[in-house]
Order: structure tokens, then sequence, then C-alpha cells
């Protein structure tokens, strides 16, 4: 089954992180489901040390769409409960 949506390479800064993924334990594709930079903020500047890339099972979309349909995008980034979900795979 692919994604509902269709997908593309993001870049993050200097990583490119591919639309899909295929870990080497899995027979699963996974697809990305966002990307980001991590930082701190150490005396007034923002230094970023990280770049990661969040890889969803298709099974992920039906799940989160479930509880999480209706919601606009700010109500989305601003729900720890959200990003939870998605770790959690619920």
């Amino acid at each position: 089954m692919s994604p509902a949506v269709p997908l593309s390479e993001i870049k993050v800064e200097n990583v490119t992180f591919p639309a899909a993924v295929k870990p080497p334990a899995s027979n699963n594709t996974l697809f990305l489901g966002g990307a980001g930079v991590r930082g701190l903020e150490i005396e007034g500047k923002f230094i970023k040390f990280t770049a990661i890339g969040v890889y969803l099972e298709d099974s992920a979309l039906q799940s989160l769409a479930a509880k999480w349909k209706g919601k606009s995008a700010k109500e989305l980034t601003d729900s720890v409960e959200f990003y939870g979900d998605i770790v959690r795979g619920r």
C-alpha cells in the first residue's frame, strides 16, 4: 500500500531525507512523515546540532487520521499529545 499523499524528499539544512526507506530488518517500506532540526539557544544564538527525519508505516495514517482529522496544522503543531501519538504509533 502506498501513502495517501504524494511524497517527495525533504532537504533540511544539508541533509536530504528520502521520501521512503526500507529498513534492513523489515519487509515494510516506511514513508517520510516529516523532518526538521533540533538545536539549543546558547548565549542568544540558536545552535543547530541534529537533523532528524521521522518515518512511518502506511497504517499510521489511518490510525492518526481517525483521532486527529479536522484539526488545523497549528492545532497539530501545538499538540504534545499529537506528537506522543506519532511516537507511540497510536
